[in-house]
Parts: C-alpha cells; structure tokens; sequence
C-alpha cells in the first residue's frame, strides 16, 4: 500500500478529540475537502483531505475548531501517524499560540479599561515604574499609550521575536526593552510620531506587558488568568514562561520544515503579551465567540459598546491587530500567528458566528491553515476567503531558467527565485526558508501564481526580466 495512503489512513484513526456538540456531515465535507486557494480554470478541481495535507506537508498535529452560530459546532485534534511522539495529544492538549497572544492580551486590557483600572489613552511613560521610554518621535501632546500599542500605531520599532532556546537563560521585560546583553533583539526605539503610521511592532506589546504589571505589581501570565483566560473559558490556556516541568506532558512539540523537532521541543517566549501564549482551538474558539456574543449585544465578558468601538477604528483593514474583512452585511474579524515550529489562526464573522480556529505544530503549517479557512468558507458559506480563479500557461524552460538568482524586494528583503529542471517550475524563497512554488498564468506580463495561498508575483518584460512586483513592491535581481 502506498505510504502516504496508509499514513492518511492511520491518521483518520487518531483524530479522536471529541466535539462539543454532534457533528453534521458537513465535518467530513471538510476533512475530505480540502482545496487550494487558487481554482484554475477550465481545469477540473482536486480536492484533498486534512490527513492527506498533514502527510504531503510533514505536520505532526493539529488542533482544529470549527464555530457555527456561536457556538462550538465541534473540534478535534489530527495527529500524524509518522510522528509517534505526538499520539499522546488529545483535547487538552496546548499549542504555542503565537502571535495570537496579542489579541488575547488587547482584549484583557479592553476590561481592565472597562472597569476603570487602566486609561488606555494615557501616556503610557506614567504606568512604568524602572523603564524610561528613549526619547524618539513621541512627545508629551502625542506620547506612546496603550491604545496606539494595541492598534500597533505606536511608532516603536517594527517586527516580532524569534524565542531563546529552553537551554538558555530567559531575559526579563526591561533587558528585552533595553537591548540588554543576551537578548537576541534590539532595544525599542520611537521611530515614527505615534498614529501616523500603522506598522506591527512586538515591542509595543512587550512595552505594554512591562506597564500591565507594574500597575498590578503581579506577574503577567497571573494577570491574564484573571482578566481573560478564566473569564473567557480558556481552561487549558496560559500565558506563563517558562511552562514549568509538571505541564511538559501536554505540549505539542514544535517542529521544523525538514520534519525534525524543535531543540528542547519549544522556545520560551519571555515576551508574554505578543507571542507567549500556551493555547488549544478550542480555547480560542471560546474566545472569538466571547467577541461575537459582544458585538451582537449578548451576555458577554465584554461590553457591546467596548467592541463596536474598536471594529469603528479600522486603519487600512486593520483593527487592533485583527484584519478586518467587510463583505456586504458581513463583518468578520481574523488573526495569523507564528512562532518557531508553530503556525496558527483564527477567524469569526461577527455578523454570523461563523468561524474557526486552529494550531499547528509545524512551520509548514501556514499552507494548511489558509487552505482550511478557504475550504471552510466554501462548506459553510462565509462571506470571507474566496477562491482565486486564474488561466494556467506555459512558459519556456530557458525562460524560466533565465529567472532564477537573488533580488531586493522593497529594498529591504533578500527573496530567491530558484529553477527546478526536474519539474520545469520556478520557486520563490522568502528569507525564512518558505518556499512557493510557482505556476504561469496568463496576465499583462510574465505572471505566476502559487497555487495554496494565491501569492502572485509579475516580472516586468519590459528592463530584460531584471525585477518582478510582489504585493504591489518591487524586487530588483541582484
């Protein structure tokens, strides 16, 4: 038989989380559908199935969530039959959250603001005890708060964190802050006015992680127990770094894209508020329906009024971090996440309570992750993550061969565009070694698309094929 059969057909086996609620027939429509983001026409559609995917893409696990209506419709958890140290995971079990702590920190802070105990407006120098913000753009008229950290208008230095490896001794909030020695990321700088420019900043968040507990005088991963982990149900949820020996049994270890674990199975996140959370679906299932229930004016742990305020304050489709998609009546909101070894998402329209979340194990894992919320939408009729519909092409092997080299996108970026002679296809390599393989489509110049998340990138015929644009920027070849 063949391996990748028997290996989907052990995995079927092993999905044994069980729902909340009694499955319908659409929960096998979606493991036994899954499609790719882009739809090629005139060409039949092949459809996939969860436990296919997790083999063709070396994952180990994954958590999975689904929300109708606002409620758990049901949730499992997949488990790959070639990683036998993964078959213990079950329900309980909890995923590195990523970027997804951030969210969950944001909407911890929407109560305490609620509840008088924070302004989120306030300069936030005056909550800080042992840290003084550098002097950059921020003045006393337009200083750094909470409210612009949240929505990552801060103007603090841009980009996220890359973990410490367990063996290795785990920095404090004021050595991250300041650059310390042994931190592996710089000290936060004010480089933009505060609220002019929208650009997403981890050390924003770990600033406002240090304010949180100096104004509480207790440690953060306490401080998110009691104002949103507990309240919201995230029972098997928490913030704390590092995880103490005792809950080692319930980690899904982290896993590279070469299929080999993390060192010491995970990073430690000292950075709590923007990538330190230990999370299942099911958790941030509950979580997302906390947000629902608000919008639509039902007994929430927010207020109605707290979170139509923030769904007003969009910022080019961003709101306090989560993308925000407006198709006709629908509203939805959607979060990405990813740390070492692990990708995940979650997404609820709050409109229909419709949505889902899930967590992978896996740093091949952002594939998945976009090709379930495509496949979901198309199950259970969201308004949001549609299909990309193109017309395949050929392009000669020489031509395609002539692509290959490095370029400078946005003159900030190194990506490499290599030629696979075997399989006559370029690929593109982001800096973090993802690849995307790329298939020609017809467009107005030399167009390819890839196939699972609807990345296009158009060389331009016109300067010898020396430069291609990728997200309206453009890449010049080195």
């Amino acid at each position: 038989m063949n391996k990748l059969i028997l290996a989907s057909l052990i995995l079927i086996l092993f999905a044994s989380c069980n729902s909340t609620k009694e499955p319908d027939d659409k929960k096998a429509a979606l493991e036994n559908g899954i499609r790719e983001q882009v739809k090629f026409l005139g060409e039949p559609e092949v459809f996939s199935s969860i436990t296919n995917r997790m083999s063709e893409y070396n994952i180990p696990a994954l958590s999975l969530a689904v929300i109708k209506h606002g409620e758990i419709e049901w949730a499992d958890i997949y488990r790959n039959a070639n990683f036998p140290e993964e078959h213990h995971l079950n329900s309980s079990s909890i995923f590195q959250a990523a970027s997804l702590s951030k969210p969950v920190t944001f909407l911890a802070a929407l109560r305490m603001y609620s509840a008088g105990k924070i302004d989120l407006d306030k300069n936030i120098q005056e909550y800080l005890k042992d840290f003084v913000i550098p002097q950059g753009k921020q003045t006393a008229e337009n200083p750094v708060t909470f409210r612009n950290i949240f929505s990552h208008t801060s103007g603090i230095s841009p980009g996220g964190y890359q973990g410490y490896t367990r063996n290795l001794p785990m920095p404090s909030d004021l050595d991250i802050l300041r650059g310390s020695e042994g931190v592996n990321t710089p000290a936060i700088e004010v480089l933009t006015p505060p609220k002019k420019t929208l650009a997403y900043s981890g050390g924003g968040y770990t600033l406002a992680e240090l304010a949180l507990q100096d104004i509480f005088n207790d440690e953060f991963s306490n401080i998110m127990q009691k104002w949103i982990l507990e309240p919201a149900g995230m029972k098997h949820s928490e913030f704390t770094q590092p995880l103490p020996a005792s809950d080692s049994i319930r980690v899904a270890n982290g896993y590279t894209q070469s299929g080999e674990v993390i060192e010491g199975g995970w990073r430690n996140y000292p950075q709590q508020a923007a990538a330190g959370l230990w999370s299942n679906s099911i958790d941030l299932a509950n979580f997302l329906i906390e947000i629902y229930k608000a919008y639509q004016g039902a007994n929430s742990i927010f207020s109605q009024s707290d979170i139509k305020s923030i769904i007003s304050q969009e910022r080019d489709g961003s709101v306090y971090g989560f993308i925000l998609n407006r198709s006709g009546d629908d509203i939805s909101i959607t979060h990405f996440g990813g740390n070492a070894g692990y990708r995940t998402g979650m997404t609820i329209s709050l409109t229909s309570g419709n949505g889902l979340a899930y967590l992978i194990n896996s740093d091949n894992g952002g594939a998945l992750g976009n090709e379930l919320l495509l496949s979901a939408s198309q199950i259970y009729n969201w308004h949001h993550f549609k299909q990309t519909e193109a017309q395949r092409t050929h392009v000669k092997s020489d031509v395609l061969k002539g692509l290959s080299g490095s370029y400078k996108w946005n003159n900030q970026i190194d990506l490499t565009v290599s030629y696979d002679e075997n399989k006559d296809q370029i690929s593109l390599f982001f800096p973090n070694g993802d690849e995307y393989k790329l298939v020609p489509v017809i467009g107005e110049n030399l167009d390819f698309i890839h196939p699972n998340t609807g990345v296009q990138i158009s060389f331009t015929m016109k300067d010898n094929i020396q430069s291609f644009t990728l997200y309206g920027q453009n890449a010049i070849k080195l």
